[in-house]
């Protein structure tokens, strides 16, 4: 199991997942991700398990934003 933190990352970078920048609900760095049912959230940390079937990513540590 690998642990990717996005706080560590500057501000502006390029990650496989998203540019990083500053959450609004907490000012901590993270990059925004949608949900499969559109919720948006700003992603802190995620795990990441290799699997026989797969990789299984999921949010470790993320803010869910309000809806406009």
């Amino acid at each position: 199991m690998t642990v990717e933190d996005f706080t560590r990352l500057d501000r502006g970078e390029a990650a496989p997942e998203g540019r990083v920048s500053a959450c609004p609900i907490c000012g901590r760095n993270g990059i925004e991700q949608h949900t499969e049912d559109g919720e948006l959230y700003v992603l802190h940390t995620q795990t990441s398990e290799v699997l026989c079937d797969g990789l299984l990513t999921e949010p470790a540590d993320c803010c869910r934003l309000p809806h406009a």
